[in-house]
């Protein structure tokens, strides 16, 4: 049976308890996950870099700046064909993103794949062989990986608290785990905010879309 995820729990200490598992034995991890744990300073993917710059008033727009506010910061998860997962400001799915609450070459190298070496600014955490560790959990039924899913689901929690200290953070993705017969079916992304108000932000997104557009060909077609 395994136990079931507990927020009161740090991610260091879930990394502690994975690795323990599969330095005694109990379940061993295949070579694709197992670098997590050889690794003393993994931060289950977190790009603290990428997170300094995002909270640095910096980058912030002069608009944020002057009305002495902090800017809009909804947090994405994409998992991508290879199966690894990322958790991004300015990219996702739901496209819920106050690009002008940031400078324009910030947010613009943030919606980029690659506007530095290998990764994107907006990127704030990378987890590779996500979709791996997930099936080690669900269908393998691994103590160590569920304990290393565990670490990740803490380590995604730990950083929205964290940023909602620093930034307006108006909604999350973070991992829910479904459980039959005491052992973990499934873990899926879903939004920390009520359905009702996830709607209001992709619609409110869509409607500043629509007026920044017209406004745009406003300014390249003359009036008559």
């Amino acid at each position: 049976m395994t136990e079931p995820f507990d927020p009161s729990i740090s991610s260091s200490d879930y990394l502690a308890l994975a690795r323990e598992r599969h330095r005694t034995g109990t379940s061993r991890l295949s070579e694709e996950l197992a670098w997590m744990l050889g690794d003393a300073a993994y931060d289950c993917g977190l790009n603290k870099e990428h997170v300094d710059i995002l909270i640095d008033p910096i980058n912030w727009s002069a608009a944020v700046r002057d009305e002495n506010r902090k800017p809009r910061v909804f947090l994405h998860d994409r998992i991508n064909q290879k199966g690894n997962a990322e958790i991004n400001w300015a990219r996702g799915d739901l496209e819920i993103l106050y690009d002008e609450d940031f400078l324009a070459r910030y947010a613009v190298a943030a919606r980029s794949s690659y506007s530095v070496p290998w990764r994107g600014l907006g990127e704030l955490m990378w987890w590779r062989g996500y979709e791996l560790l997930v099936n080690n959990v669900s269908i393998h039924k691994s103590p160590t990986a569920a304990a290393l899913l565990y670490a990740h689901a803490a380590r995604l929690k730990e950083l929205a608290s964290f940023l909602a200290r620093h930034v307006n953070l108006v909604g999350a993705m973070a991992l829910n785990f479904t459980y039959r017969d005491g052992e973990v079916a499934a873990a899926d992304f879903v939004p920390t905010i009520p359905p009702d108000r996830l709607q209001e932000l992709i619609q409110e997104r869509e409607r500043r879309t629509a007026a920044r557009l017209r406004e745009a060909v406003e300014r390249i077609v003359p009036k008559e």
